[in-house]
């Protein structure tokens, strides 16, 4: 097949796509309908998950080329998109922007919703609690250093629940101007010196 001839059937199956996202959007809307009417919650976690592994169990069936990341990826936005269909959601997050944290909540919750940094995990709990923020996301645990402590002792004072878990994988890097047996005095976080002192990372 010519070049032209593929690119003619990509433009073809994109004009689908486009159909097809926007059929899935007005579906989306009259669900948030309902749920507005019925006072029900607009995000829904467990509903989330069991559609991704549906998803991906499907692929499978197909033996597609999209790789699992690929499909969750994908899909990530697409419900992130629809989230912000059925409400302007804001996402308090334990910042500042591009720490960890924000990047959790991104890979949970897509670009397409409001994003807010707090200074402090107290402060997630408080802007969640007032009615600021519709979910926010903290820290709870790593494995090298266990829970951290003063999330779960927020959670202690607080009404607010767990919803949802991500599970992200960190990684660090060492960067330096001079070769790295140069190297005589390291700046970084307290929880990167902590995952070095236990020999991982």
């Amino acid at each position: 097949m010519s070049l032209p001839a593929i690119r003619k059937k990509i433009d073809h199956l994109d004009d689908q796509l486009i159909r097809l996202l926007n059929e899935r959007a007005d579906l989306v809307h009259e669900v948030g309908l309902v749920k507005r009417a019925e006072g029900t919650e607009i995000y829904a976690p467990e509903r989330e998950e069991t559609l991704l592994r549906s998803l991906l169990k499907k692929n499978a069936d197909l033996k597609g080329r999209l790789p699992e990341k690929a499909i969750r990826a994908i899909y990530r936005e697409i419900m992130s998109a629809s989230l912000a269909l059925e409400k302007d959601l804001a996402i308090a997050y334990f910042g500042p922007e591009a720490t960890n944290t924000h990047q959790a909540a991104r890979s949970k919750f897509g670009a397409s919703v409001n994003y807010t940094p707090q200074v402090s995990i107290a402060d997630v709990f408080d802007v969640v609690a007032r009615g600021n923020a519709d979910y926010g996301v903290v820290p709870i645990e790593n494995s090298t250093e266990g829970a951290v402590n003063h999330t779960l002792d927020v959670f202690m004072e607080s009404e607010l629940r767990i919803c949802a878990q991500i599970l992200m994988k960190i990684e660090n890097h060492l960067v330096a101007k001079i070769p790295r047996e140069q190297v005589r005095k390291i700046y970084s976080h307290p929880q990167v010196f902590g995952s070095a002192a236990t020999g991982s990372g």
